[in-house]
């Protein structure tokens, strides 16, 4: 199983900081895919912090269809949803349901329309409360096919913004840390609440200013191919799990 976790050490200031001043700690993760109009969704959020807040992620799957319209600030409730892994596909019916079967690339998990209604669609991942919370969404047309790659990149930050997990959200609230995971599975990277973010300038990760358009960084279309491995996809399997715990 391929398990993933980023380490986030909070000096005592910062800490008595982030929780006399009501602050969450946001997460997304990246997707890649060819499809167009889609936006990321809140992955998780916490406000349960320590010296060192834990976040980790093993890789286990949804996709989700839903009726929600794509749109900032829109929370994306579900209509219908399954398991899914990596090269399977979900054949969603027009009342969303419908078989999964094993076929489609290989790094990827495949949404299939086989009716005309359209819908919203994304994949879901397990998040710290133990439910699938969505990464993304994108509109599925009628009679249409969307693929999408699941990648280990997470973008964290923390922020007093009130939002729900799965809510669609594109510009940074705050400063933000840009992480990838590519090849290695763990990473240490520091918080201050003035100084912002520090990781020893690392080329593995990057820091966006508030207001930035967080987008681009975490859905990668550009040089998506799904007949080639993810780039960030890190290893394959089964069904597996996803937590966030402080300690």
């Amino acid at each position: 199983m391929a398990d993933y976790q980023v380490n986030i050490t909070l000096d005592d200031p910062t800490l008595q900081a982030l929780v006399a001043q009501n602050f969450y700690l946001y997460g997304f993760k990246a997707v890649q895919t060819s499809q167009g109009g889609g936006a990321p969704t809140v992955w998780f959020k916490t406000n349960n912090f320590a010296p060192t807040v834990s976040v980790n992620w093993t890789e286990e799957y949804q996709s989700y269809v839903s009726n929600s319209e794509i749109s900032q600030n829109t929370t994306i409730v579900a209509s219908g949803d399954t398991k899914i892994d990596l090269g399977q596909t979900w054949q969603v019916n027009k009342v969303g349901t419908g078989p999964v079967v094993s076929s489609g690339p290989k790094t990827a998990i495949s949404i299939l329309n086989t009716d005309s209604k359209p819908w919203t669609t994304g994949i879901s991942q397990k998040g710290a409360d133990g439910k699938f919370n969505s990464l993304c969404a994108f509109p599925l047309n009628g009679n249409g096919l969307d693929v999408i790659a699941p990648i280990q990149k997470v973008l964290l930050m923390f922020a007093t913004n009130q939002v729900n997990t799965g809510t669609v959200i594109y510009q940074a609230f705050t400063a933000s840390i840009l992480i990838d995971l590519t090849s290695a599975n763990q990473r240490a990277v520091a918080f201050n609440i003035n100084n912002a973010w520090s990781w020893g300038n690392f080329g593995w990760a990057q820091q966006l200013q508030a207001s930035t358009n967080i987008v681009p960084f975490l859905i990668e279309n550009d040089t998506f191919n799904p007949n080639l491995p993810a780039v960030g996809s890190g290893r394959k399997g089964s069904f597996r799990r996803s937590s966030l715990v402080a300690r």
